[in-house]
């Protein structure tokens, strides 16, 4: 027999809902109508969701975290484009702790792409373009999966027809994390995918108690009560699998599937074992499953356990050929991803937090204005069933959503609970768990509001109406103010830098290639450019937005004590922190003397050097390193993967660095643009006062930040005059277009204006004669 239910956990109020059951007399022919309506609706959503990703992926302008870039698509480059491709490999993967499931999918699109631009034969500046794009709509591919499954997730736990399902459709697409977080390349965004994948397939059934069932009509739509139906081994194996890639993105989760294994292992009847737990003056019911009850579900553990070891060895299977392929020997990266961050505890290297990290910023960054109705749908899927439950709890009684509505609730609390005890937490950490969040929160998020919006609702209380009206308003822009910042306003200059850096170099340094060059080979010496970070380490993307491979670039790096003792840790120092101690000294070893004309004479704002290098001429800043000199330098973090960390690491006790006697360290050289925030502007200055450094670029980065060394704006200095002179240009431009926009003053204030503005023009006239005469005295070769 088929039933679909009426869903008493739906809250719809509308006056045509199914009334009667009608469903049970309905002919084959007005079935396979609906059906393929249905079908046909979903399709649309499904490409709406497309479209809004690729949108919401190609919108965003800012910078988030460095694994975006260094833990996906730096890896995913070099296995694109081979060892000499320019690509920043982190030491995680010299250490092998990460599996190259995930950065694969972004090599297979690289190379695509690649292809296809060959073929095409497009134009050296549309292929980087091409090259940056790909990654963004990849990703959102992805992320529209997981948006999609989330909708059909909802529908088979509350029901088809169900307002819950669409509100947490609407709840994924107005979360303003989604926005900013869901279209970027990290794992943990493609482990979000897969967990609400494997949990749409998840047989929820299995967790119900078969006493609580005697009728077959009061399953939800799809749900049978058998173990052995046709489609359940099927979806059992779609979800262990896709269950097992998560696992293997991401180890910690692992978690969720346990506390889900257990659930449907250990199942009993619950309302006959309730455990009451006092907590702020309220109670929590946790249900406990009675031991009796095992026997009941012997032939689904069995089902399930072999089912999951299978599972599991072709995922540990494929993982293993894919790390065999990029590391070029045999590893198991969990087992080295566990060591190093546990047993070397090398995780608090990179930031420790409270232990209630997550509760009091994780869910609330997650959530945002939704916070309360996911706080309200967990509180009530832990309460205690009773008779009233569908009235003042807000529950079903259903025993399938009581059930897996409780499921979700325990193993959203389990998560975090379990990651607390770790002492570095991101928020990303727990993200998988934020498609459970909007389906937990989709019940009292509908419940509130739709009485307010439905046409058919009772009007007798206006003014409860137009409330509800107003604070739904309120919290979409609220979240629509929070998304558009997040993604283009708030750390937009590590992009555009590279944006500038990438259009330069095709602009002064490649001449126009055949449309057959290969984009990934450099073509001539002159054709290189060189690049500096004085940043942080990780402060931009690297090769996915630089492309070009003549572009050589260096930055300071941040490797964590590998392989030392616990005085060595205490010790120690990175290279970004290095330079930020001491950035006279630093620049003193590393680079040597500052460069400078051809004729320039004096010192350079660095102790005991008088005289520096040349680079560089003064029309265009082209290099004029040998290819000798280039190949041999320190690119791309080379100096950290040809040097060993116990053999190049340098402490607070040890003022030089220790390098390996049977391999000569690189060393990075004066390159032709310098990129530093504008925290460190007024040290260089003092540093490389003499030098032909001169700001050719600037962008603007955020309104403030909680990482000091990154305030203030991103900014560059070149050595080539065209430049800085187009970027002195172009600033006079911007400042005479806004004095044109300004109200004439009166006579008075105009009289002072005036004064002012004198003093201003003559102030930079006298400047502009000292720079002149500056270049008149190089020009002469005094």
């Amino acid at each position: 027999m088929t039933s679909t239910p009426t869903s008493q956990a739906s809250t719809k109020v509308d006056s045509d809902a199914s009334a009667n059951g009608d469903v049970h007399n309905k002919s084959f022919k007005r079935r396979a109508v609906e059906l393929a309506r249905e079908s046909a609706t979903a399709q649309d959503i499904f490409l709406f969701l497309i479209a809004l990703r690729i949108l919401n992926a190609l919108s965003i302008r800012t910078y988030f975290q460095p694994d975006e870039y260094f833990q996906s698509l730096e890896p995913a480059w070099r296995m694109a484009f081979g060892g000499g491709s320019g690509a920043w490999i982190t030491w995680e993967w010299r250490h092998d702790l990460r599996s190259a499931i995930h950065p694969t999918i972004f090599a297979a699109i690289y190379k695509i792409c690649a292809g296809l631009s060959s073929l095409l034969r497009l134009s050296t500046s549309s292929k980087a373009e091409v090259l940056l794009v790909a990654p963004k709509v990849t990703q959102a591919l992805f992320a529209a999966t997981g948006d999609y499954y989330t909708w059909r997730f909802g529908q088979k736990i509350y029901g088809s027809e169900s307002n819950e399902a669409w509100a947490a459709l609407a709840l994924t697409v107005l979360n303003p994390w989604q926005w900013f977080c869901s279209t970027r390349t990290l794992s943990n965004c493609l482990e979000t995918t897969m967990t609400v994948l494997a949990l749409s397939y998840w047989p929820w059934e299995w967790s119900i108690d078969d006493s609580e069932l005697e009728d077959e009509e009061q399953w939800p739509h799809g749900w049978v009560d058998h173990t052995d139906r046709e489609d359940l081994l099927s979806e059992l194996r779609r979800s262990l699998f896709l269950a097992a890639l998560a696992c293997v993105l991401r180890p910690t989760n692992i978690l969720i599937w346990i506390s889900l294994a257990c659930f449907s292992l250990f199942r009993g009847r619950t309302e006959e074992c309730l455990m009451p737990l006092g907590w702020a003056n309220k109670v929590i019911w946790i249900r406990i499953s009675p031991m009796p009850s095992l026997r009941n579900s012997g032939k689904r553990a069995k089902l399930l356990i072999r089912e999951s070891a299978i599972c599991g060895f072709l995922v540990l299977t494929l993982s293993s050929l894919v790390d065999r392929l990029f590391y070029q020997h045999w590893t198991f990266p969990p087992f080295n991803f566990l060591y190093f961050n546990l047993a070397q505890s090398l995780a608090i290297f990179y930031g420790t937090n409270d232990w209630h990290y997550y509760l009091t910023q994780g869910f609330p960054l997650l959530l945002t204005t939704f916070l309360p109705f996911a706080l309200v749908g967990i509180y009530n899927s832990l309460s205690p069933p009773a008779s009233d439950a569908p009235r003042q709890a807000g529950l079903s009684s259903l025993p399938s959503l009581k059930h897996t509505s409780y499921q979700l609730a325990f193993t959203s609390l389990l998560l975090p609970f379990v990651l607390s005890f770790i002492t570095h937490k991101e928020v990303r950490f727990i993200y998988p768990l934020l498609p459970i969040l909007h389906l937990l929160a989709a019940r009292p998020f509908t419940a509130f509001f739709l009485p307010a919006l439905s046409p058919a609702s009772p009007t007798n209380d206006t003014t409860r109406s137009v409330f509800k009206k107003t604070v739904l308003t309120v919290i979409i822009v609220i979240n629509l103010l929070i998304a558009t910042f997040s993604t283009q306003y708030h750390q937009t200059a590590p992009l555009t830098v590279l944006e500038y850096l990438r259009r330069t170099h095709e602009r002064l340094y490649l001449t126009l290639p055949p449309p057959s060059a290969n984009l990934q080979t450099p073509s001539t010496e002159s054709q290189t450019m060189t690049v500096g970070f004085l940043t942080p380490c990780h402060s931009t993307p690297w090769r996915s937005h630089l492309i070009h491979p003549t572009i050589k670039a260096w930055a300071l790096s941040c490797e964590p004590p590998i392989n030392m003792n616990a005085s060595q840790k205490n010790t120690y120092i990175d290279e970004a922190d290095l330079f930020y101690m001491h950035p006279a000294r630093y620049l003193a070893e590393h680079l040597g003397p500052p460069p400078r004309r051809k004729g320039r004479i004096g010192a350079f704002g660095i102790p005991g050097l008088s005289k520096g290098i040349r680079l560089g001429n003064d029309k265009t800043g082209i290099s004029q390193y040998t290819a000798e000199e280039i190949e041999n330098a320190a690119w791309d973090g080379e100096e950290s993967e040809k040097v060993t960390q116990s053999q190049s690491h340098k402490t607070r006790n040890q003022p030089q660095m220790q390098t390996n006697n049977n391999q000569k360290r690189k060393k990075k050289l004066w390159p032709e643009y310098l990129v530093f925030f504008a925290q460190m502007e007024e040290s260089l200055l003092a540093i490389l006062d003499n030098s032909p450094y001169r700001e050719c670029w600037r962008g603007w980065n955020s309104f403030a930040h909680d990482d000091w060394r990154r305030k203030g704006d991103l900014i560059v200095w070149c050595i080539g005059d065209r430049e800085a002179r187009e970027w002195r240009e172009k600033v006079k431009g911007k400042e005479k277009a806004e004095a044109e926009v300004q109200p004439e003053p009166e006579s008075k204030a105009q009289s002072g204006e005036n004064q002012g503005g004198g003093f201003a023009t003559w102030s930079r006239g006298f400047w502009k004669w000292i720079d002149g005469m500056g270049y008149a005295v190089a020009w002469m070769g005094l």
